[in-house]
């Protein structure tokens, strides 16, 4: 037998038409009501729970083989949509939503049911219950105007002449979330009411969700109409864009919200960007975004939580403003449009109204509204009967979740990675934020969609020693989570799916990596001395104090490069003075002597900070970033200098200041130590008065200007993974881009060496703290060029230190000096590889 729920605003109507329909059935139908809320106070309205459960009351019944859902209007529909996402997922076969109007469609479909109705039957059934009435009606229809539709009744009310045009969609993937939302930005530029009709279904060309809904597919058919006074302007400019494709590519599978550098796959073998060297295999996880629960609260103060909806909404949508410029910065236009597709899909107005409908009538705190109207869109996706459109769901649900998280206080960007076992993680890329936040314990490799080698996914990787793979593409965000995959770091291989065989010798692999890994350290505790004799500092680059356990076990003479921007990460605030002083404190009380480099807070470009305000900027690595935000915010700066210069009192502390590209920086900076001194001899506080200060050589004019700057410090850090990208003007976290972004480039080790001799000559000492410091095959290079330190990710210290001692002085500039001879980054490259493979297979065979 087919049951019926009857849903309605007013449980009185409910139970009256239900009433009604055992009267007429006499006891013979299966039925449950869901009327009004168990509100007090406002007891008009639907809930989407008392749905559900009416609908499970009858499956649970043995004779109940489906439900057909009768609604009566508004937010009775978006309930029942709600209703079905909250069944279990057996049960959601057996639930149909039926347009039928509801008193007589609750009466057709139940006669029909009575005698043994087949879903089919009992579902025409009930759309068909009105013939009746209009039949014995139809002769007091000459007494009335003839009803326009709907869509015309509109049109007459824009004025002016209908204008149509008929429309067969072309492209592949028929009327999606990208060209639906062209169509309507498009739409929305003419003084013009449109309406899109597909299979007798009007709806407004201004609704993205709506359009998205009707389930267009290639082939199909669809009317346009418009009437207004640009009513043909935007009729001409809609078949423009449908001759375009729609504006999607005419070859195209589905489209990806993730594009990164071309990759090509072979025997089931993705080939992205090398990262971080190792072997791990092991089930896949996804780094994503927590989802709010939601507890249903009943609020006084309906305009309070209207405003605050409208703000979250608001607030949301510029963030994926931002997130469409920066994606469209990295890859491309194109692949930027999702978020063009979010930010129309939660400011449509049918979703608004419906929340801020459950507001007012049924006095739902905010959130609980925009989860009830939002379940409802989402299930109307999912219902679609095509597979890709149906999944489009997944993009209204994020873009939503996002304004719940705004309202329930959760940072935008949070991300959780939380497996239930150690696994690989797998994300579209990895934030500094996200960075500071992973346990890295749990994490076996790490494989990005987007990035480069130097992009903070690799970097994270490499300095606690993970394997990873950057920039593989699409194929990272098709990886379900529990899939075994495997991946090698130093090839840059990726196994989506690798069979027992692979799995086994990928494991037998990775045993043999670690076992070698676990020797090389013993032997770093050692100082690195050239067979000459020279010695060369290796320090370690660190993010947080707690590295600094890993570092030194892998044999660090000190920090060369302390981030300290990831203490400002996952805050409301920056961190206080006091607050500074006793982390930097602990720091240098762990190196027991060694030198600590402290680099002075280093925010914008691709490492923004919520709580700061920073304006949005068209291109931020070329905006305020490193010293120059800090000089221009003395209320941030200040704090941490003082910090620093306290802590330097009892430990070997040095300051080192990024992104310098004036003298004059440098000299307003020692001004501003005066002062800070000053004020600390005032105080009474214990500082360093003759703190040694450096600066990163990070970009072209402070490497053209260096012998100035040489002046005014003690030493040069040279920071290759930025000074390369604006040596080549390509973005490093652009995996399109991926192979400009190298410090191999003949004209970025050129500018190494002008900035070694710049410092020479002034007396002050060079390092340098890319990650160009710990490959391998630039070790030689580098002291060839006279560098005299290098600072690195701790786990690549154990090696370089290795190919340090077997390097004499002379052998080391007669490479540097080849190289500087050749005319590509690929000829260098290959150049060092083959010297580094003599070195190992001569180390090997040693051994």
């Amino acid at each position: 037998m087919i049951g019926l729920v009857i849903v309605s605003h007013s449980a009185r109507l409910a139970e009256g038409v239900r009433e009604l329909v055992e009267q007429v059935v006499q006891g013979g139908a299966a039925i449950a009501t869901a009327g009004g809320t168990e509100i007090p106070d406002a007891p008009i309205g639907t809930d989407p729970a008392k749905v559900a459960a009416a609908i499970e009351s009858l499956l649970i019944r043995p004779e109940v083989s489906d439900v057909l859902v009768l609604m009566d209007l508004g937010s009775a529909i978006m309930s029942a949509e709600a209703a079905f996402e909250l069944l279990p997922e057996a049960m959601r076969s057996r639930v149909h939503l039926c347009e039928a109007p509801l008193v007589e469609g609750a009466l057709a479909a139940a006669v029909r049911a009575k005698i043994g109705g087949s879903l089919a039957e009992v579902y025409a059934e009930a759309r068909e219950a009105l013939a009746p009435k209009i039949e014995q009606l139809a002769s007091w229809q000459h007494l009335l105007p003839a009803p326009a539709p709907a869509a015309e009744t509109a049109f007459e009310q824009a004025g002016g002449e209908v204008v149509e045009l008929t429309i067969v969609v072309p492209n592949q993937l028929g009327l999606h979330a990208r060209p639906a939302a062209r169509l309507v930005t498009l739409v929305a530029q003419y003084d013009a009411q449109v309406t899109i009709t597909h299979q007798g279904r009007t709806v407004p060309a201004t609704s993205l969700n709506q359009l998205v809904t009707l389930g267009v597919r290639q082939h199909d058919v669809l009317v346009v109409r418009a009437s207004g006074p640009e009513a043909e302007a935007a009729i001409a400019a809609i078949e423009a864009l449908a001759l375009d494709n729609l504006g999607d590519p005419i070859e195209v599978t589905e489209p990806t919200e993730i594009i990164a550098a071309a990759v090509s796959e072979e025997n089931n073998v993705v080939v992205g960007v090398p990262a971080s060297e190792g072997i791990a295999v092991g089930p896949a996880f996804h780094l994503r975004a927590p989802t709010i629960e939601v507890e249903e609260h009943i609020v006084t103060d309906t305009a309070k939580e209207r405003q605050r909806l409208r703000e979250a909404v608001a607030a949301v949508m510029e963030q994926l403003r931002t997130l469409r410029a920066e994606t469209s910065r990295r890859v491309g236009a194109a692949e930027a449009g999702i978020f063009d597709a979010q930010i129309l899909m939660i400011g449509d107005r049918e979703l608004l109204d419906t929340a801020e409908e459950a507001i007012e009538l049924r006095r739902l705190d905010a959130a609980s509204a925009w989860n009830l109207a939002l379940s409802a869109i989402v299930a109307r996706y999912r219902a679609l009967n095509d597979p890709y459109l149906a999944r489009r769901a997944e993009d209204v649900l994020d873009a939503g979740q996002r304004v719940l998280r705004h309202l329930a206080g959760v940072p935008a960007e949070t991300m959780l990675f939380d497996p239930p076992e150690p696994a690989i993680l797998v994300a579209a890329d990895l934030r500094p934020s996200d960075v500071a936040r992973l346990p890295a314990d749990r994490v076996l490799g790490i494989i990005t969609a987007e990035g480069g080698p130097t992009g903070h996914g690799a970097i994270l990787a490499r300095s606690l020693g993970i394997p990873a793979v950057t920039g593989i593409g699409a194929a990272a965000m098709t990886i379900p989570d529990g899939q075994i995959v495997g991946l090698d770091g130093s090839a840059g291989h990726v196994w989506l799916a690798p069979d027992p065989q692979t799995i086994e010798q990928l494991r037998k692999r990775r045993e043999r990596w670690l076992a070698e890994r676990s020797e090389l350290r013993k032997r770093a505790q050692g100082t690195a001395r050239l067979r000459s004799g020279e010695t060369i500092e290796v320090a370690a680059n660190i993010n947080l104090p707690d590295e600094l356990e890993t570092a030194l076990l892998n044999g660090a003479e000190g920090v060369g490069l302390f981030r300290t921007e990831f203490l400002y990460f996952e805050r409301e605030a920056p961190p206080s003075e006091e607050e500074q002083l006793e982390i930097y404190q602990d720091a240098a009380r762990r190196l027991k002597g060694k030198p600590l480099v402290i680099r002075t807070l280093d925010v914008g470009g691709d490492k923004p900070l919520p709580y700061l305000r920073q304006p949005r900027e068209t291109n931020p690595f070329l905006g305020q970033r490193g010293l120059r935000y800090c000089l221009d915010h003395p209320g941030l700066f200040r704090p941490q200098m003082r910090a620093i210069l306290r802590a330097a009192a009892d430990y070997p502390i040095r300051v080192m200041f990024p992104m310098v590209s004036r003298w004059e920086e440098l000299v307003m900076v020692d001004a501003l130590i005066d002062e800070i001194c000053a004020e600390l001899q005032a105080e009474g506080l214990a500082f360093d008065e003759d703190l040694q200060r450096g600066v990163m050589i990070e970009t072209p004019s402070a490497v053209l200007i260096a012998d100035h700057l040489a002046r005014l410090v003690d030493f040069f850090s040279i920071g290759t993974n930025d000074l390369a990208q604006y040596i080549m003007a390509a973005d490093r976290d652009n995996a399109a881009v991926a192979n400009l972004v190298n410090p191999y480039q003949p004209a970025v080790l050129r500018a190494i060496r002008e900035t070694v001799e710049a410092g020479h000559a002034n007396g002050i000492k060079v390092s340098l703290c890319g990650e160009m410091a710990g490959d391998l095959k630039a070790t030689a290079l580098l002291i060839g060029l006279g560098i005299d330190a290098l600072s690195m990710t701790p786990t690549a210290i154990p090696i370089v230190k290795e190919r340090i001692r077997r390097l004499e002085l002379t052998e080391a500039k007669r490479i540097a000096a080849m190289a500087l001879e050749m005319s590509s980054a690929e000829e260098i490259e290959a150049y060092l590889a083959e010297i580094e493979d003599t070195d190992v297979a001569k180390m090997e065979s040693e051994s």
